[in-house]
C-alpha cells in the first residue's frame, strides 16, 4: 500500500489510536485487585487512580509503572508517524504533508487513551500518553511541562492541577523555542499542542470544581483525609 494514499493515512490514525487504547492501568487493576477501574475512585483507567489500590512505596511504584506504559504508547505514536511521515512527505513532495500527519497520528494515540474502545471508550485523562506525543514531536516542550508539573505537585500535592500546568505550559515553551518560526512553519505543531492542552484540560474540569470547593484529593492522602 502506498504510504502517499488517504487510505494509507487512515490506517495509520486508526493504529495510533488503537495503540493508544490500551488501557494498561485497567488491566493491572484487573489482573493484580480484581478491580474494574471504571466503577471506582476517580472512574479514570490511568496511573493516579490505578496507584490508589495500593498503599505506601508500592503505590508510587504502580504510579510510575503504568505511567510509563501510558508515556510509551503516546511515545511510539509519535515516533511511528514521524517515520511513516518523512516517508510521506518525500514520496509527495511536501514537507507539511508529513507534519499533518504526525500531528493527526498524535491525536489519534491521546483520543485513543482517553476514549478507549476496548472499555466502551472510557479511559483516562490523557496526561502520560499527551506527553509520550509531545516527547517525540517537541521533546524540550515536554521537559518544561514535565518541571512545571513536578513543582505543582510538589507544592500543591494536586496531582491534578499539575497534569493542568504541565499540558498549559507545553504550547508556551514551545512558542518562546522556537519564535516566530512557530507561526511560519511549525503553525500544525503548535494548533496539534494546543489542542492537546484543551482536551486534557477539558478532561480535568471535575477535578478543578473539587480543587476550587476543596475536595480534591492530594497526593498520598486517605479516603478521610483530603
Amino acid at each position: 500500500m502506498d504510504i502517499g494514499t488517504p487510505l494509507a493515512e487512515i490506517v495509520l490514525m486508526l493504529a495510533a489510536y488503537l495503540v493508544g487504547g490500551i488501557p494498561f492501568g485497567w488491566i493491572l487493576a484487573r489482573l493484580a485487585k480484581g478491580v474494574d477501574l471504571r466503577k471506582v475512585g476517580s472512574g479514570g483507567t490511568g496511573a493516579t487512580n490505578c496507584s490508589r489500590l495500593w498503599q505506601g512505596k508500592a503505590s508510587v511504584g504502580i504510579f510510575l509503572f503504568v505511567f510509563a506504559l501510558d508515556f510509551a504508547k503516546g511515545l511510539f505514536g509519535g515516533l511511528f508517524s514521524m517515520a511513516a511521515a518523512d516517508h510521506l512527505g518525500a514520496s509527495l513532495g511536501s514537507a507539511s504533508s508529513g507534519i499533518t500527519l504526525q500531528v493527526l497520528c498524535g491525536l489519534a494515540a491521546v483520543l485513543g487513551h482517553i476514549f478507549t474502545p476496548y472499555l466502551r471508550f472510557k479511559g483516562g485523562k490523557g496526561v502520560a500518553t499527551t506527553f509520550g506525543v509531545v516527547t517525540a514531536l517537541a521533546p524540550l516542550s515536554s521537559l518544561w511541562g514535565l518541571g512545571a508539573w513536578g513543582i505543582l505537585v510538589a507544592i500543591t500535592r494536586y496531582m491534578s492541577l499539575g497534569s493542568i500546568a504541565a499540558v498549559v505550559v507545553i504550547p508556551l515553551t514551545y512558542i518562546l523555542d522556537n519564535g516566530s518560526q512557530v507561526f511560519r512553519s511549525r503553525l500544525g505543531v503548535l494548533l496539534f499542542l494546543l489542542t492537546l492542552a484543551f482536551v486534557v484540560v477539558w478532561r480535568h474540569r471535575d477535578n478543578i470544581r473539587r480543587i476550587l470547593t476543596g475536595r480534591e484529593r492530594k497526593v498520598g492522602a486517605t479516603d478521610q483525609q483530603l
